[in-house]
């Protein structure tokens, strides 16, 4: 492997957003200016090198569309979770308010992953609940999880493979991916790349509003394996 470090390195004002999602309160560490990624001298290089995109930046519909669906499901005791491309964390930080025990926050860059742990301590959730790694979804490490979580990760159709590709890999026996996008997203080709793999897959509508009160609508896909999942 190179010298590459997967790190934007956001280096302007930051601040601590206070989100309501379905009646709980989470409080969001996130950059302040984060159009200023978009011109920064490390993100063009590492776009031309890989066609890379600082998105965990900003805060897109999926990720108010999937807070809203991981509030809502009835979560046992003892529950760990994966984020799979978390950018700022918002899915994962509601699960863990709605009963998740551990959530691993996964991305590409590491500079979200600071924000992340940021986030886990302005909301009282200490080290043992907040884990981050980075993840390449080319190059899997040999893990799994009961639960997956992945917000606006379909927003291409090259990502497809890819995204089924890591539940494929880290989706535990039994367990549930919950993967939401809005409306805009194309995603015709996640059903069969998901059968070709043994996956089951249910796709349901889904409604939420973002911060500044606009409503969102999108589609949540429930992924499973061997049989889907109980909370219980």
């Amino acid at each position: 492997m190179d010298e590459f470090e997967p790190d934007s390195r956001y280096e302007g004002p930051e601040t601590v957003s206070t989100l309501e999602i379905a009646g709980k309160t989470i409080r969001l560490a996130r950059p302040a200016e984060p159009e200023r990624l978009l011109d920064d001298p490390t993100v063009l290089a590492w776009n031309a090198r890989d066609d890379y995109m600082p998105y965990w930046a900003f805060l897109w519909p999926g990720a108010f569309l999937l807070a809203e669906a991981v509030a809502a499901e009835g979560w046992g005791t003892g529950v760990e979770a994966m984020e799979l491309g978390c950018g700022l964390g918002l899915s994962g930080l509601v699960g863990l308010e709605a009963g998740i025990e551990r959530v691993v926050f996964t991305d590409y860059d590491r500079a979200p992953l600071r924000f992340v742990e940021r986030s886990g301590e302005a909301n009282g959730f200490g080290p043992n609940r907040v884990e981050t790694a980075l993840l390449d979804w080319r190059r899997l490490p040999d893990a799994s999880y009961p639960v997956i979580l992945g917000a606006d990760v379909l927003y291409e159709r090259p990502l497809i493979p890819l995204v089924v590709g890591v539940l494929r890999a880290m989706l535990a026996p039994g367990g549930v991916a919950l993967i939401s996008g809005p409306y805009r997203v194309a995603t015709e080709d996640l059903e069969p790349a998901l059968k070709g793999v043994g996956l089951g897959f249910e796709s349901t509508p889904i409604r939420a509003k973002d911060e500044t009160g606009k409503e969102l609508k999108g589609r949540l896909h429930r992924i499973w394996k061997k049989g889907g999942w109980s909370h219980g």
